[in-house]
């Protein structure tokens, strides 16, 4: 799945909020996460992607292995949620 949202807070003001976004996903969804330059790599049990961060954009892709199909849909609401209340 992808999700993108337009942002005006600069590269590092969105990489803070996209740290506190995968704290909050790490606890909802059992997330490790790691920075590789300008985009966090996420994954778990089932559950793996990044999270691109541009001057203006953040863009989450993840993939949900087939073991976790059904929960596809909460963990886009979950992801959409947060990636909401943090970057827009």
């Amino acid at each position: 799945m992808k999700i993108k949202r337009q942002h005006a807070l600069g590269i590092e003001e969105a990489k803070r909020r996209v740290d506190c976004i995968a704290d909050e996903l790490g606890g909802k969804l059992g997330l490790a996460s790691e920075w590789e330059g300008d985009h966090l790599r996420v994954h778990g049990k089932g559950v793996s992607g990044r999270i691109l961060v541009s001057d203006d954009s953040v863009e989450v892709h993840v993939h949900v292995g087939f073991a976790m199909m059904l929960m596809r849909e909460p963990i886009r609401s979950a992801i959409e949620g947060s990636i909401d209340e943090y970057i827009t």
